[in-house]
């Protein structure tokens, strides 16, 4: 995926990218460590942490409780990942709330009701070339 596609895209098409991304993260932990790559699954630890901590850093403030929920969620989700390099036991727990939050999120973009919108920054990306 190039920088200007990111750019092209709706918050909500943003956050669905990532998280489909979070869910190939620890599938690929998964079998990094079942064939010993334990180079490769530290890898892939560090780029799900990085995934969280972005996630969490796209909150809106505005979101009440659900924004909140998500933020603890998030912040779960990152200190447990911390955890699996030493604690593999904890890989498919992590594994079934990226797939849970995924397929929530999926289902929450299906309603048509509420536009996607753009992200403010995205404003200043348009019309550049790259």
């Amino acid at each position: 995926m190039t920088e200007q596609e990111l750019y092209q895209m709706t918050p909500q098409q943003l956050t669905e990218t990532m998280l489909k991304g979070l869910v190939l993260q620890y599938e690929q932990i998964g079998f990094a460590r079942e064939e010993h790559r334990f180079d490769d699954a530290n890898i892939r630890l560090q780029k799900a942490y990085q995934l969280l901590i972005k996630l969490q850093d796209g909150l809106n403030d505005d979101g009440g409780i659900i924004t909140a929920q998500l933020d603890q969620l998030y912040r779960y989700m990152a200190e447990q990942t911390l955890q699996v390099y030493t604690q593999p036991h904890v890989l498919p727990e992590l594994l079934q709330l990226a797939e849970e939050l995924l397929i929530t999120w999926q289902a929450a973009s299906l309603n048509k009701d509420r536009p996607l919108v753009r992200a403010a920054h995205h404003e200043r990306y348009e019309g550049m070339d790259y």
